[in-house]
């Protein structure tokens, strides 16, 4: 046989090993980190209301949100002000969704007025929560580092023909925490955790002030 006919034919065994040396000298079977899920919700849920009369009911819708919210990703905002995903660490369901569920959640524990529901099919509504969220992030751009949360809600009055607007506010809560630079998501989620109970403390007290009125 000639000879430069045995290389030819043999050309696509020696690629092939050498294919397999390259890709397995650079760990080509090496596992990607793992995803991580993080909840918002407080530590510890109030304990239920021991008033079981609790004849309004208030509807929370699903809050909107700005657009870099959309994704269940974790957002920091760099030290060049440039807003970045975290690949590897994201919330269990959309911050928005997430938010509106927590609230419904705590307060329907909470609030010796009122029930609180996430659907229209539940009960007929006195009063519909809303929502908008502009900010969920963790802000390396300050040192130390912030965890901010801003959501802007409004309660409607809905008993009547024409709705009223009964309550609009803007909570803010910014905590500072310490950053561990190789895994800066679990310190980050710890403190967006306070901050939000601490939103979730002051909506209870401003809804109660309204709820609790006889009308």
């Amino acid at each position: 046989m000639n000879p430069w006919s045995l290389a030819y034919s043999r050309l696509p065994l020696v690629l092939g090993a050498l294919i397999l040396l390259v890709f397995g000298g650079c760990g080509f079977e090496k596992p990607y980190p793992a995803i991580n899920a993080f909840d918002l919700s407080p530590a510890s849920s109030p304990p239920p209301t021991l008033n079981q009369v609790r004849p309004k009911v208030v509807r929370v819708s699903q809050f909107s949100q700005s657009a870099a919210y959309e994704t269940r990703k974790l957002i920091y905002k760099t030290t060049k002000g440039l807003m970045v995903e975290d690949f590897y660490n994201e919330l269990v369901a959309p911050p928005s969704r997430l938010l509106a569920d927590s609230v419904a959640t705590y307060l329907n524990l909470r609030s010796p007025s009122a029930q609180f529901v996430r659907t229209q099919g539940q009960k007929g509504a006195d009063y519909v929560l809303e929502g908008f969220l502009s900010e969920c992030l963790g802000d390396f751009s300050q040192d130390p580092p912030l965890a901010r949360i801003t959501l802007s809600v409004t309660l409607n009055d809905i008993r009547r023909d024409k709705v009223k607007i009964v309550l609009a506010r803007t909570y803010q809560s910014q905590l500072a925490f310490k950053s561990n630079l190789d895994r800066p998501a679990p310190e980050l989620i710890a403190a967006l955790t306070e901050a939000w109970a601490q939103i979730l403390a002051s909506m209870d007290k401003d809804l109660e002030q309204i709820l609790g009125q006889k009308s």
